[in-house]
């Protein structure tokens, strides 16, 4: 009883300092909030930084405020950073009837369009690199590059990080059960904590139904590996369970010379949350290396 109280303490002063020095970070950030209203929805954005845009879209049933941290080291760099939260998430409304990969990419294609940011460099995490996809393959026009922070699809997780991953997004489900199951999202079990504690903070679990829905009604190879000459950016921990990292290897192969492959060693599925300044500093090189818009 005594070890179990020490752990819970623990685990609390932990997330508590983690929570801290976010807040101290963001008060050096001005970060400007908005909701663009579309045809038929309402999606909230957060912006910070100024420079070329970069577009960061959250991993499922998340907002995109467990990003904040990378996006941060983004906008330090010299980016303007703009957030999305799909809708059905924050303060992002919308129909969830007959919506598909595609109906959520016109949501952020209507981000763009409004705040005149095109083309953009779009970074998805997790679900999000779906939708990233999906609107690079539907309106290239809007796109700069895009940015895969993990790359499942085609690589299923194992039966047990599969479980983990129902566990970690059931809303019934305590600190306890999802501490326990951490060690399959993070590369250091000694970070889990400090990583949940951004991660429940961010929980949506009211989009749940609308991106299930979305992903179920769109084919694999309408998003998987679009055609045409958009360069991509594959950043994966090397220790992803979740999204294995066999689905990068696949997708570099497929793009060919159009991608880049790089594997963060000591970083798991949760990786931008592990290693912001190290996503961030791939990023920019990436970005770098692209040049000047066309």
């Amino acid at each position: 009883m005594r070890t179990a109280k020490k752990f819970t303490l623990a685990s609390l002063c932990i997330a508590s300092l983690a929570l801290l020095a976010c807040a101290t970070t963001l008060k050096a950030q001005t970060v400007d909030t908005g909701i663009v209203k579309l045809a038929d929805s309402n999606i909230e954005y957060f912006s910070r930084g100024k420079g070329e845009t970069i577009v960061l879209l959250p991993g499922g049933t998340l907002t995109v405020g467990y990003l904040d941290g990378l996006a941060n080291a983004l906008a330090k760099a010299g980016y303007r950073v703009v957030g999305i939260n799909f809708r059905g998430s924050g303060k992002s409304t919308g129909p969830a009837q007959g919506v598909t990969l595609q109906t959520l990419a016109n949501d952020v294609a209507g981000v763009i369009d409004n705040l005149k940011i095109a083309p953009a460099h779009i970074a998805g995490n997790d679900f999000g690199n779906r939708v990233a996809r999906m609107l690079a393959a539907s309106q290239p026009q809007s796109v700069r590059s895009v940015i895969l922070l993990a790359a499942g699809g085609k690589v299923p997780p194992k039966p047990e990080a599969g479980r983990a991953l129902m566990i970690m997004f059931n809303p019934a489900s305590t600190d306890k059960e999802v501490l326990a199951i951490m060690p399959y999202f993070v590369s250091n079990p000694a970070d889990s904590a400090r990583i949940w504690a951004f991660v429940k903070a961010s929980r949506a679990p009211e989009a749940a139904a609308i991106e299930k829905a979305a992903a179920e009604s769109t084919p694999l190879n309408a998003w998987w590996a679009p055609p045409g000459t958009t360069k991509y950016l594959i950043l994966q921990g090397a220790d992803d369970q979740i999204a294995p990292v066999q689905n990068g290897e696949i997708l570099k192969k497929e793009l060919g010379d159009r991608a880049t492959l790089v594997n963060v060693p000591k970083a798991a599925h949760l990786m931008p949350l592990e290693q912001p300044d190290t996503a961030a500093s791939h990023i920019v090189a990436f970005i770098r290396k692209l040049g000047d818009k066309p």
